[in-house]
């Protein structure tokens, strides 16, 4: 990275009539420092998939995992996962296989990218920002300033490793301020592109502030996701399978108090509807046993939320609300046709019977994220794609992949977006330059 001299005090840029407004959170800095790092990433020199940044994830990949806290967090452990060497090396491999699909075009690094987390998911500003890591970018991280236990211990371990890494150091912030529109169009004002994560209201607040010309943006806004089960295959299964089941089902609805956009807020039973309903009745038995297996007690909180919340449906609808799981509210739907896409989340988990699972196609629209499976065979799950896919649907996975967060997300290749293509023809190929 070269550094840029400090402009001429008629040559203030936009960040530094806020940086007194920001709070940075890691690595250790001040308001002036906040300027410096600004002002010195506007010219940024780095290879994607540098060697040195590989080996700067790797490090943090261990120090989540050494963490008291967060090796007993499942998402943290997650995460660490996904930054461990091996799996960075397969992204490396499919960032070169990409490459060399283009011969004549040269992807460089965006530049600098600002990040809007969202609040609902502890550990999503980390994957954002570590692929913007990967592709050679510097980043700004706006976090939440309510943020929680699991929030703070990750960015206390990034300042451990920030103070011992240059490269971290030099190159990326971690910030919080309050919601404040002339600091987000400040730094919108630096960066050479935009990620905001968030609700739909979000999204609206802050994608009316402009970009430079020469900037792009990507936007997460609202989604919905649910599962689908063959019911048949399900009733047929040994207890040890849907066990199983209900163990990774318990992972896609409980680690972010089902808030996530990819956390299930419904299960669809493809089958008869005599077998439907058994299975269904089954499967909560099964999760609840999951969810005494694993000493899960909910809030009072989502308790309370998810009942009220159910009473309200019994009240307006054609629904049979269950009650006797202290884990979770089941809710019956017996008119699929009233099912709405509200989401109450905090464990309330609504059943419909579908005979088939075309039947299910006239629910998605744009809005819908992921649907997870069992029992349902590839060949369908690929015919159901074709046609969900054109009308909104994002990510089809196994039940307890939910929230594994993948580089192709809400449509769209991340790395795509972390990225430029220069496109490079002509010249004399084979032959080396008589001068630089």
């Amino acid at each position: 990275m070269s550094g840029t001299p400090p402009p001429a005090p008629h040559e203030l840029r936009p960040w530094h009539t806020v940086a007194d407004r920001i709070r940075v959170l890691a690595p250790a800095d001040d308001a002036a420092g906040l300027r410096a790092f600004l002002d010195a990433t506007l010219e940024l020199r780095a290879e994607p998939f540098a060697r040195v940044r590989l080996d700067t994830l790797g490090r943090l990949s261990a120090a989540v995992l050494a963490d008291p806290l967060l090796r007993r967090d499942p998402a943290s452990v997650a995460l660490a996962y996904w930054l461990r060497p091996a799996q960075l090396a397969r992204l490396a491999e499919e960032h070169a296989r990409r490459a060399a699909t283009e011969p004549d075009v040269l992807r460089v690094p965006a530049g600098r990218v600002l990040h809007l987390a969202p609040s609902n998911v502890d550990t999503l500003f980390v994957y954002s920002w570590a692929l913007a890591f990967l592709c050679g970018n510097a980043s700004v991280v706006r976090l939440s300033q309510e943020s929680g236990a699991v929030v703070e211990a990750l960015l206390r371990v990034l300042d451990a490793v920030a103070s011992r890494d240059e490269e971290l150091r030099a190159t990326n912030r971690f910030v919080t301020y309050g919601h404040d529109d002339a600091i987000t169009a400040a730094l919108s004002a630096w960066c050479a592109h935009r990620v905001i994560w968030g609700g739909d209201e979000t999204v609206a607040a802050i994608r009316p502030l402009p970009l430079p010309s020469h900037a792009s943006e990507r936007v997460f806004g609202s989604k919905y996701s649910f599962a689908v089960i063959d019911a048949e295959r399900y009733a047929g299964a040994p207890g040890d399978e849907r066990t199983r089941v209900a163990s990774a089902f318990f992972n896609d609805l409980f680690w972010f108090d089902q808030m996530a956009c990819s956390s299930p807020q419904v299960v669809f039973w493809i089958g008869p509807p005599d077998v439907s309903g058994g299975a269904a009745a089954d499967f909560e038995a099964t999760l609840q046993r999951e969810v005494e297996r694993r000493g899960f007690e909910p809030t009072v909180s989502s308790a309370v939320h998810r009942r009220s919340y159910a009473f309200g449906l019994a009240a307006t609808t054609d629904v049979r609300v269950v009650l006797e799981h202290p884990g979770f509210v089941g809710v019956h739907v017996r008119d699929r046709m009233a099912l709405d896409k509200e989401v109450c989340g905090g464990g309330l988990v609504r059943h419909v019977a579908a005979a088939r699972l075309s039947e299910v196609l006239p629910f998605v629209d744009e809005g819908d994220q992921t649907v997870t499976h069992w029992g349902i065979d590839a060949e369908s799950l690929r015919g159901f794609a074709a046609l969900a896919g054109g009308r909104g649907l994002d990510r089809i996975v196994p039940i307890g992949e939910a929230l594994a967060f993948d580089v192709v997300w809400d449509g769209f290749h991340l790395m795509d977006d972390m990225l430029r293509r220069v496109r490079v023809r002509g010249g004399d190929r084979g032959r080396a330059a008589a001068r630089p």
